[in-house]
């Protein structure tokens, strides 16, 4: 006979799963889509080298979407078995996302990121993610700054793109499904006792600010 508990546990691992899909695979998708659809667009003004390094940039996305599948299947860590750091995959991240969209991406980064939990990196990944999403897709921007700096009591993220940004009051011109959303990236701030702020206007491209505190027991290394 099943326990109550049972049926619990199964929802959780389910929910582990899809955050799990959503976060690692979908950026790459994505970013494979948006290269395709440029291809397509573009294939009679590329010349022969720049159609090889667009199909190369695709190959390279999806050899990490795989593995990427591969790893959130099993639960590993991204820094298990040899694997990138934490800091490490989202470099992988914004690379191949500049690589496939014609975008220049700047990150700047501490050297470790081991004072941030699970929790942490989870949420950063997934804001960081569909932050620089949205201004590619939605701010047709061609450049995004990236900013993570930690200090003794919290961890800060800035980003900031050069695209046409949009109206903070009615989140115009984006569209309303336009995917994780401004909501809920706000919502993951404030499940870890943060915030983030947006300043935003249309032709002005847009800023994001997000402040998480930091638990005590991952503060080992002193301020950045």
């Amino acid at each position: 006979m099943q326990s109550g508990l049972e049926p619990y546990v199964l929802f959780e691992e389910r929910h582990r799963i899809a955050e799990e899909l959503h976060d690692r695979i979908g950026p790459h998708l994505f970013g494979i889509a948006c290269a395709v659809h440029s291809a397509q667009q573009d294939v009679d003004c590329m010349t022969d080298e720049q159609l090889r390094e667009q199909l190369r940039a695709i190959q390279e996305s999806a050899i990490a979407a795989s593995r990427e599948l591969r790893a959130a299947i099993y639960g590993l860590s991204l820094s298990e078995k040899g694997g990138l750091s934490w800091i490490g995959s989202v470099e992988s991240l914004l690379a191949t996302q500049a690589r496939l969209n014609g975008v220049r991406i700047r990150f700047r980064a501490p050297d470790s990121d081991r004072r941030l939990s699970v929790h942490h990196q989870k949420a950063l990944y997934r804001i960081i993610s569909e932050a620089v999403g949205n201004a590619i897709r939605h701010g047709a921007c061609t450049i995004v700054e990236v900013k993570l700096t930690m200090r003794r009591s919290a961890v800060t993220l800035r980003i900031s793109d050069n695209g046409t940004g949009f109206d903070e009051r009615t989140g115009q011109p984006r569209p309303k499904n336009s995917g994780f959303g401004l909501g809920n990236m706000k919502a993951l701030a404030s499940s870890l006792g943060g915030n983030l702020q947006i300043d935003s206007s249309i032709g002005e491209g847009t800023r994001i600010v997000v402040r998480l505190p930091l638990d005590e027991a991952h503060d080992g290394t002193g301020p950045n």
